[in-house]
């Protein structure tokens, strides 16, 4: 399965178990390039869209998570995930 290959917890949650979450989004240009070139992830990539990002880099987001009895709950301070707000930290 898609995505799988990369996990690094294969059992089942149980309340108590803390987990970090830190999907990231970067933008390498020799990558965006190389898949340009041979046509790769068109479905997915807006190639002519991503050109303004190549010197971005990236970001990643990341949350430490508590698995509780009825779900789950998001530990410490909240951090920014608009455009806005990360735009307001970088400022």
């Amino acid at each position: 399965q898609f995505g799988t290959a990369y996990l690094r917890l294969g059992r089942e949650l149980e309340p108590g178990f803390v987990l970090t979450v830190e999907p990231g989004l970067y933008f390498i240009p020799e990558l965006m390039d190389k898949w340009q070139g041979d046509g790769l992830h068109t479905d997915f990539i807006d190639y002519e869209k991503v050109q303004g990002l190549r010197d971005f880099g990236g970001i990643r987001i990341e949350d430490n998570v508590l698995i509780t009895e009825d779900g789950h709950r998001v530990l410490g301070s909240p951090i920014p995930r608009t455009v806005e707000e990360v735009e307001a930290l970088r400022s």
